[in-house]
C-alpha cells in the first residue's frame, strides 16, 4: 500500500493498494476527510476532533485511513501518531517529548501548533537539519552523481525526449518526481552512528553528501516509507574530553 501526494507537499491525493485506487478528499490543512472509489463512492469518511483524534468510519472490507495531521501516521498498537521525528498524543494535543529545536518553535515545547485549523507541523519540528544538515537535492553535485550511477545501471533513461527513472516499486516516473532517498535511512544511521560523531560534524556531513548513500525514489514512496519507520531522532551524545595527566 502506498499514498500518492501532491508534488512538493504533504497533502495526499490518493491511496493505492493491490491494484485498487482510492481518491482522497482533504480539508484546508491537508487532513483526509474522505476516501472515494474511482466511481465516486465514499468508502471511508473521517471525523476528527479539534486536536486530531480520529473517529472516522469505513464500509465493510473497505480501506481505512491512518493518516492524521499532515506528516502524521497512526500507530495501531499504541494509538500515538508518528510525526516523523516525534510522537503526538491526540488525547492531550501534545507531543510526548519536548521540541528538539527548543524555544525556536515557541514557548510551549510540547504543543502541536498554535491553531490546528490553519497551522501544520509535518516534521514534528525536528532537529534533523540541526544535526545532519540539509539533504542534497537531485540537482546538486551529489544528486548528479546519483543520476549518473543509476543511468549506468539502466535505472535512468531518456524516452521521447524525457528523462525517467525506475523507482523502488519497479515503475518508471519522470525525473522531476524523484526524491533523494537514503539507502540506509537517515534516522537509523544517526541513531546508530551519527549522534556519536557530533551535530553537523565533518564526518556527518561527509555521510550526508556521499552519493553512494542515495538512490532516486518517487516522492510518494519515499515519504510514505519515512512516515512508517516508527523511529525518532535521538539527541547527540556529548563527546567526552580526553583525560589530561
Amino acid at each position: 500500500m502506498r499514498w500518492i501526494y501532491e508534488p512538493g507537499s504533504f497533502t495526499p491525493i490518493a491511496r493505492y493498494e493491490k491494484g485498487l485506487l482510492h481518491y482522497a478528499v482533504t480539508d484546508t490543512v491537508g487532513r483526509v476527510q474522505e476516501l472515494l472509489t474511482e466511481d465516486g463512492l465514499i468508502v471511508w469518511k473521517g471525523k476528527q476532533q479539534l486536536w486530531g483524534r480520529e473517529e472516522g468510519i469505513n464500509k465493510d472490507d473497505a480501506p481505512t485511513c491512518r493518516l492524521r495531521f499532515p506528516g502524521q501516521y497512526e500507530d495501531a498498537e499504541s494509538g500515538l501518531y508518528y510525526n516523523r521525528f516525534r510522537y503526538y498524543d491526540c488525547g492531550t494535543g501534545q507531543y510526548l517529548c519536548a521540541d528538539p529545536i527548543g524555544l525556536k518553535g515557541g514557548l510551549n515545547l510540547y504543543q502541536y501548533a498554535p491553531n490546528p485549523l490553519s497551522w501544520i507541523d509535518p516534521l514534528g519540528l525536528s532537529c534533523r537539519t540541526d544535526n545532519l544538515g540539509r539533504t542534497p537535492g537531485k540537482n546538486s553535485r551529489t544528486g548528479r552523481e546519483v543520476i549518473a550511477r543509476m543511468r549506468s545501471n539502466g535505472d535512468v533513461i531518456d524516452v521521447n525526449g524525457q528523462t525517467i527513472f525506475k523507482a523502488s516499486d519497479g515503475n518508471w516516473y519522470p525525473l522531476r518526481e524523484a526524491d533523494m532517498s537514503h539507502i540506509t535511512d537517515a534516522v537509523t544511521w544517526w541513531n546508530k552512528t551519527g549522534r556519536f560523531l557530533g551535530p553537523k560534524s565533518p564526518a556527518v556531513r561527509q555521510w550526508m553528501l556521499d552519493s553512494k548513500n542515495y538512490y532516486l525514489d518517487h516522492y510518494s514512496l519515499n515519504r510514505s516509507a519515512g512516515a512508517q519507520l516508527g523511529q525518532i531522532y535521538l539527541p547527540p551524545v556529548a563527546s567526552i574530553p580526553p583525560i589530561v595527566k
